[in-house]
């Protein structure tokens, strides 16, 4: 999950720097308590990836060759944010070899050379606490046959960034940049000498965030899946910090860990990574296990609205649907116009999906998979069910017009499960109301879906034939289905049906009932750590919109098994 990143005034960065020579005027005690297990997990082809000098983030490949990592200028303040934020840290422990402890431990000197006192795009506090929480988290790493005076540099930067961070957090805006900043505090308190003062204050603090920025359902404003995994995560490093020392646990604390964690559990698909809503990627299932291992929360039944959420399952099939409006507040520039779009599991195997954000890759893009046709749902003329307007500076674009009313129903049956959405997104604009129903069979062998369009009202009537009248052509709607890289799809020779082929072998099949145009078109997958974004397909339904009430209708059915798997 990337964030824009937080540009610091001028004034500001005048003040952190005084601040951080004051720091420097007290001379805190240097110096290692304890070094807690990594919270962070990084990955080891990635770590092979920078020791052979090659930087890929967000979109972007920077080749430093055998110089460090600070030679060149970033392409991007995204690119230069996600430097700052030393994420690469984890992958080169990943790796763990000798060339990735010399690459670390070179390239954090050479920032605490050339960027230590202040200087440089990462001293927001979100990206000093994101940072400090992988030196300390790390420490064993970097620390490790290092002479003692480099040792002593790496431990003084450490402090002063720590006192600058207790004075700095309070500028960030609410949400998982306070967490980050706060959640550093706390493991620095645990982890430096000199620091244990700092404990009390920055606990307090943390508590009152989840008190806060946490429903009392465990979800967040946001309505984002990964930065709801990335908090949680934090958590779940501070309890087990605190535990490691014996140190009493805030009540708030672990009651917010518990009201998390059966969230989380209902937004994994069946590989255990999560669904791509409203700026989140899928998150790292291994990090989600840790977190919800780490945190004692036993299994519980998936939870119905979760964070706006709801989940079909049957068998080996799931479904999670976004059914409540698009996230207020600031999460207006994050949010995307996904109402009714749902993505499909089957086991280990993704099948239907959303594009996803494409802010790593650039606005236009970031812009495009925030779209409704971007999503596994349908739109009118074009139009997402939620609208954007102006762009603002630093912040993009926010939502606007988005859906008002969204009601959802569950419904449990000896045969399967039925779920019943719909939202007025298009009330406004054409007369119409979106209603989505979608029926899993017990056996998990199908999933049979109806989109209604339909005017709700007299007026409602009168508004749709109104501008009809005005419009020079007929009103038209497109469902996409966006499917996953894995899955391969052709369209079958009669023109009513595609096929897919899931990377495990099984054959399910699409149809609809014969009243739209049905294509299989070309889709883009956004993933992290990629240059450019994947190619995929989506089968793409569109049709007329006559009458006031339009009804499509479409399923997805089970052919055939692999028959090795069978075997």
């Amino acid at each position: 999950m990337k964030k824009r990143p937080h540009r610091l005034s001028w004034i500001t960065q005048l003040k952190y720097r005084w601040l951080l020579r004051r720091a420097v005027w007290t001379k805190p005690a240097i110096g290692l308590v304890t070094a807690p297990e990594p919270w962070t997990i990084g990955d080891f082809e990635r770590g092979q990836q920078l020791v052979s000098g090659k930087v890929l983030i967000t979109g972007h490949m920077m080749d430093v060759g055998e110089n460090s990592i600070w030679s060149q200028s970033p392409q991007s303040e995204l690119f230069a944010t996600e430097l700052q934020g030393f994420g690469w840290l984890d992958d080169l422990a990943a790796l763990g070899d000798q060339a990735a402890k010399y690459k670390a431990q070179s390239w954090v000197l050479d920032w605490i050379s050339g960027f230590g006192m202040g200087k440089g795009p990462g001293w927001s506090a979100d990206l000093t606490g994101r940072r400090l929480i992988r030196w300390i988290n790390h420490s064993s790493f970097l620390l490790n046959r290092l002479s003692k005076a480099r040792q002593g540099e790496v431990c003084h930067s450490m402090a002063i960034q720590t006192l600058l961070l207790a004075k700095s957090w309070r500028q960030l805006q609410p949400g998982r940049a306070r967490f980050e900043a706060l959640c550093a505090l706390v493991g620095a308190a645990q982890s430096l000498i000199g620091m244990g003062s700092l404990m009390a204050p920055a606990l307090s603090a943390l508590a009152l965030e989840c008190k806060t920025q946490i429903d009392v359902d465990g979800g967040i404003t946001s309505r984002n899946p990964e930065e709801l995994l990335k908090i949680f995560g934090l958590l779940t490093w501070v309890k087990h910090t605190l535990g490691q020392s014996n140190t009493p646990i805030p009540e708030v604390l672990a009651t917010t860990i518990t009201t998390i964690a059966p969230v989380l559990r209902s937004l994994r698909h069946g590989d255990g990574t999560l669904a791509r809503f409203h700026g989140g990627g899928q998150g790292s299932e291994h990090m989600l296990d840790q977190a919800l291992a780490v945190s004692g929360v036993r299994p519980s039944i998936p939870q119905d609205g979760a964070m706006g959420f709801w989940r079909l399952n049957a068998g080996a099939t799931s479904l999670i649907v976004d059914a409540a409006p698009p996230p207020l507040g600031l999460s207006k520039f994050e949010g995307h116009a996904s109402t009714c779009a749902f993505e499909l599991s089957v086991g280990r195997n993704r099948v239907i999906v959303n594009c996803g954000s494409g802010l790593s890759f650039g606005e236009d893009w970031h812009l495009a998979g925030r779209s409704t046709a971007s999503h596994a749902a349908l739109g009118i003329d074009g139009q997402s069910s939620a609208r954007f307007g102006p762009a603002k500076k630093g912040k993009g674009r926010m939502l606007k017009d988005a859906p008002t009313i969204v009601m959802a129903q569950k419904i449990r049956a000896v045969d399967g499960v039925r779920l019943q959405v719909n939202h007025n997104g298009y009330q406004n604009s054409h007369g119409l109301v979106h209603a989505r129903t979608l029926d899993l069979p017990v056996d998990s062998k199908g999933l049979v879906g109806e989109d209604v369009l339909y005017a709700p009202d007299t007026q409602d009537v009168q508004r749709f034939e109104a501008i009809q009248a005005k419009s020079p052509e007929t009103f038209r709607y497109t469902a996409r289905f966006h499917l996953h890289p894995d899955v391969e799809a052709s369209l079958e020779s009669d023109g009513a049906s595609v096929s897919l082929t899931l990377i495990n072998g099984d054959v399910w099949v699409f149809r609809h009932q014969g009243f739209s145009q049905l294509s299989l078109e070309e889709s883009v997958y956004f993933e992290d750590f990629r240059l450019y974004p994947r190619s995929t397909a989506q089968i793409v339904l569109t049709g007329e919109i006559k009458e006031i009430t339009t009804r499509v209708r479409w399923s997805l059915a089970k052919a055939s098994e692999n028959p090795q798997k069978a075997a």
